[in-house]
């Protein structure tokens, strides 16, 4: 018997122009062609060309200064010099003029990306659920104990696809520093101030009676709460306490120290100042700059900026040591092992 073959229904083809309409578009973008600089810039300008970058909506560009490169050599070195605008109310407080300590004037593999989420893919617009605050009350997924039961399988955020783009390739590599003008001065002058002035202060309440809660109970002492037996009528050694000092008198003493060398590192300074080291790196990292490479590593110098303006006000720093200073052997109370008994007695061993 013979069979009848179904029939094939061919359907037309669809234009290319219909499927790429409905794809993301993943594809990495690249420029074409052109050369950028990879600058390393202070604190305050980031958090400056940051907020700029908040403020300023997306696709559009912004002028934050002008590069400047002088034909006359110095030193082996060309000159070159940033200079900012005075048009954008976020860099007025900071300095307006820079050198350029270049690194490197060649490509060296160094790479810079953005990324950015594709449209429609936000992963907090969700139209069929209603609100937090709309949301119908139900049982919450906890256990008897109050504790968050663990996720299902599978029930997991999808990631949101990315948009990622080159910028042009870094050929320079620079670092920025601030030319010791008027501007520059009186910014540092600024951050000197509000480094003294500090973030938290301490109120100290003289008039307030206060009394510890069971001093009332006659067999009650500080110092006896001890898991052991007998160890709160123990004398422990007194230890030397040094006071902390205030922000501006221990600005003043590392301003003392950095006239006798030019490079100090932490455990020196705290064996100098006995103050705590925490508190030292705080202060330091307004006034100084810490070398990570070179022969004094790890050593804290004062900032150009910082030393032209004590100059100005009449410090003298000529007999300064060009030399890190040298940190004191902290020894224990046992000592460093080489002593000896002196009521020890020996016994002559003879050898055969």
């Amino acid at each position: 018997m013979a069979q009848v073959k179904p029939e094939i229904k061919v359907e037309d083809s669809k234009q290319m122009g219909d499927i790429d309409e409905f794809e993301e578009d993943n594809d990495l973008q690249i420029p074409n062609g052109g050369q950028a600089w990879l600058l390393k810039v202070s604190e305050d300008m980031w958090k400056t060309w940051n907020e700029i970058h908040k403020s300023t909506p997306d696709g559009e560009s912004i002028t934050l200064g002008h590069l400047r490169v002088f034909h006359e050599m110095q030193d082996g070195k060309r000159k070159i010099q940033i200079r900012l605008v005075d048009s954008i109310p976020q860099q007025v407080s900071i300095p307006k003029m820079y050198n350029l300590d270049l690194k490197s004037d060649a490509y060296n593999n160094t790479v810079i990306f953005s990324e950015k989420d594709l449209p429609g893919h936000n992963s907090s617009t969700r139209p069929n659920r209603p609100p937090p605050g709309q949301r119908p009350g139900g049982i919450n997924k906890f256990d008897r104990y109050n504790n968050q039961q663990p996720r299902k399988p599978g029930s997991y955020r999808t990631a949101i696809p990315k948009q990622t783009a080159l910028a042009p390739k870094v050929v320079n590599e620079a670092d920025m520093h601030p030319v010791e003008d008027k501007s520059s001065l009186d910014h540092f002058a600024k951050t000197y101030q509000a480094a003294l002035q500090g973030g938290k202060k301490t109120q100290i309440v003289t008039d307030a009676r206060l009394k510890h809660p069971g001093a009332d109970n006659e067999s009650f002492k500080f110092g006896t709460l001890s898991s052991k037996v007998g160890a709160g009528n123990r004398k422990k050694p007194v230890k030397e306490k040094a006071v902390r000092m205030e922000k501006g008198a221990l600005l003043d003493a590392l301003k003392n120290c950095f006239k006798e060398y030019t490079y100090w590192s932490l455990k020196t300074l705290r064996q100098r100042l006995r103050q705590p080291e925490a508190y030292i790196k705080e202060t330091l990292d307004d006034i100084a700059t810490l070398m990570r490479q070179g022969d004094f590593v790890q050593t804290y110098k004062l900032k150009p900026e910082y030393r032209a303006l004590l100059e100005e006000e009449g410090e003298e720093f000529s007999g300064v040591k060009e030399e890190s200073a040298v940190a004191k052997m902290e020894t224990t109370d046992e000592g460093t092992g080489d002593e000896m008994d002196e009521d020890e007695e020996f016994e002559d061993v003879k050898m055969e």
